[in-house]
């Protein structure tokens, strides 16, 4: 699927050069149909909220993206259950330097 598919689908694409060069990187790399589809997708949305509350998308801070995870987990999925919400998030433990700590290694205590 070609970036100029992708923008006629999702026009937001067009109006945010950053976003279309982005896009064209990815499928420049050689990613799946499918992939650039759902990467389009879901920067059109983030961009869509970006517009919405009138911010540029990259002096956003972590507020603005708080907000647009929060209106993803709230939204109705089009498949039944919220994609975010229904997603099992894996079970990790702090290791004291900020990464986690992979389950049944010594410094897992789960």
């Amino acid at each position: 699927m070609g970036t100029v598919v992708l923008m006629e689908k999702w026009p937001v694409l067009g109006r945010h050069e950053r976003a279309a060069v982005w896009l064209r990187v990815w499928a420049d790399l050689g990613r799946a149909p499918r992939t650039m589809d759902a990467y389009s997708r879901g920067l059109a949305e983030y961009l869509e909220m970006c517009d919405r509350v009138q911010v540029d998308p990259v002096e956003a801070d972590r507020a603005h993206f708080a907000r647009y995870v929060r209106e993803m987990a709230e939204r109705p999925s089009r498949r039944g259950a919220n994609v975010i919400s229904s997603t099992p998030r894996p079970r990790t433990r702090p290791t004291g330097r900020g990464r986690p700590a992979p389950p049944g290694s010594p410094r897992w205590n789960g």
